[in-house]
């Protein structure tokens, strides 16, 4: 059975559209549920949920009060039933044959422990002209036209499977949020430790979500140099991490190698004026690594980083 979690925040919108991608599946409804995860939402995502789902017995809402994408898909994954847990964003469109093109490739193989899909971009206007090397950023993902297996697949929690045996037993996603600051690595720190733990991965390019982005944010330079920021972040993050929250000489290597190189970007970008996107963006990562720095110098917030597992 498989159990699909959709993390939402404020998402009423979005989620209207991309709901109903799940009432249309062609698998039958008693093999799979759709949990929506309400994350402390403002607006009426609680009603308009309940409204979409009511008479739909395998569909159900749930509310989370811890903030953060990782609480939420938590809290979906603990009161799921189905053996095989299936992560989904809120401002996604699945094929009708999403779930039953994912079921196809771990019968394929029974040793498969993950399996991901195609993600496209689906812009509300016309596509900048600029932003195809960055669309990955987005979440674009694409493997080819045929069903593959590998150990180093990577998979981002847009469309992400994953057995319910293998999630517990890697504790599930790591920290993203540690209060009100963005710190962890989330999602991408979950496949980490799947490449670390020598998981097999399934690709299908059946198995696809349309990611609605909105081409004013999304597919603006600072909305994409926002995603650069973040995953300066997290890269900074799961270092320490792997080096056992510790400022071993690594860490301490990485973090005097990101200060060299925002003082060699900034002087490229400001005094030289060489405002190309490539510089930009890498001299946005740069801060967001050391942004993550900064927060250890805050005893209450660096014991809070500290956490080995979150599930």
């Amino acid at each position: 059975m498989f159990s699909v979690i959709i993390p939402t925040y404020n998402g009423a919108e979005l989620l209207r559209q991309s709901l109903p991608t799940w009432f249309s599946q062609t698998l039958p409804e008693e093999e799979f549920e759709v949990i929506v995860v309400d994350n402390r939402s403002t607006d009426d995502t609680k009603q308009a949920v309940e409204a979409m789902i009511l008479g739909r017995d395998n569909f159900r809402y749930l509310y989370e009060p811890q903030p953060g994408a990782t609480a939420a898909r938590h809290g979906g994954a603990r009161v799921a039933k189905g053996d095989i847990l299936v992560f989904a964003d809120n401002d996604g469109l699945f094929n009708p044959e999403c779930l039953e093109r994912i079921q196809e490739v771990y019968e394929r193989n029974p040793e498969c422990e993950a399996v991901t899909g195609r993600i496209e971009i689906l812009w509300d206007g016309e596509e900048p002209d600029w932003i195809a090397p960055y669309k990955f950023m987005l979440g674009q993902l694409d493997y080819g036209s045929d069903i593959k297996y590998g150990y180093e697949i990577y998979l981002n929690g847009g469309l992400m499977s994953v057995k319910k045996t293998t999630f517990e037993r890697l504790h599930g996603f790591n920290p993203d949020l540690v209060g009100d600051y963005l710190i962890g690595d989330g999602d991408t720190g979950f496949v980490r430790k799947m490449f670390e733990d020598h998981c097999l991965i399934g690709y299908t390019p059946f198995a696809v979500m349309q990611h609605m982005q909105k081409v004013a944010k999304h597919g603006s330079e600072k909305g994409i140099a926002r995603h650069f920021f973040n995953n300066g972040t997290a890269e900074a993050y799961a270092l320490f991490r792997k080096n056992g929250f510790r400022m071993t000489k690594d860490v301490k290597e990485f973090k005097m190698g990101q200060t060299m190189a925002l003082i060699k970007k900034s002087f490229q970008f400001y005094v030289l004026g060489q405002k190309d996107r490539d510089v930009y963006f890498s001299l946005q990562q740069r801060r967001g690594a050391l942004r993550f720095f900064k927060y250890l110098k805050n005893p209450e917030l660096a014991q809070k980083i500290k956490v080995e597992d979150v599930y």
